[in-house]
């Protein structure tokens, strides 16, 4: 077409990892990294738990000093040690523990002897947290797997309506504003109609750059493929040249 004039920079065709992140794919990856930290942690969690199951010993501690650090709550115990030595450990404690206790109190705790700062003031502490972790971690996963589809399956179809669908020319229609901003930026969507009265719209983008680079009635290149359509502009020339009739 003579009046066809090519005003978007993308000339080559957008990966499928750049569709991908451009629908909210970054959302699996934040996930697939809170489940590697959770499911460590969890590890972390119940590797203690099982050490102390194993290893530990069972005492009465006097409670000999209370202190807070901006959020954070220690209380030191001086308990005496399987071995018959005596034994003072620093640990911190959730702010209802803290708050229930007063120096000079005795309370029961678990701890390794062989490991100092290995401590549970809560009994079973470690293990109850190690299996919420583990849980979370699960839920994360399934969160993450969800992501991966939904994200990648339109990546999947854009890649393939660009490849396989019919490319037309299209007659904008206008922008659509949108309640999103992007770096303080009002986002837009570009309009279109098809040749056959079938109408799309494109990815957001900034609504400034879209009013004035396209006009109503300028011509762009969209490819069609059923129900589903994409603009040149958003994933990029197919692989293949074509020309336009």
């Amino acid at each position: 077409m003579t009046d066809y004039r090519r005003r978007h920079k993308r000339a080559q065709p957008r990966s499928w990892w750049s569709l991908f992140l451009r629908y909210g794919g970054w959302a699996a990856i934040l996930l697939a990294a809170a489940v590697l930290v959770t499911t460590l942690f969890s590890a972390g969690a119940l590797f203690l738990a099982d050490r102390i199951d194993r290893n530990g010993a069972l005492a009465y501690a006097t409670v000999t000093d209370k202190r807070e650090d901006g959020d954070a709550r220690f209380v030191t115990f001086t308990f005496k040690a399987r071995g018959g030595g005596g034994r003072t450990e620093t640990v911190a404690v959730e702010p209802t523990y803290y708050d229930s206790i007063a120096q000079g109190e005795e309370r029961p705790i678990r701890y390794d002897p062989e490991t100092p700062g290995v401590v549970e003031t809560d009994l079973s502490y470690y293990a109850r947290i190690g299996t919420r972790l583990r849980r979370g971690a699960l839920v994360l996963g399934l969160l993450g797997l969800w992501a991966l589809w939904a994200f990648g399956q339109r990546a999947n179809r854009d890649v393939k309506v660009r490849r396989d669908g019919e490319k037309r020319m299209a007659d904008v229609m206008g922008v659509r504003q949108l309640r999103r901003r992007v770096g303080g930026e009002p986002q837009g969507r570009l309009m279109w109609r098809e040749p056959d009265g079938r109408t799309g719209e494109s990815f957001p983008h900034d609504a400034k750059w879209l009013r004035e680079t396209y006009a109503p009635g300028d011509r762009i290149v969209v490819f069609r493929l059923g129900r589903h359509a994409c603009w040149e502009g958003d994933v990029g020339p197919p692989q293949r040249e074509m020309t336009y009739g």
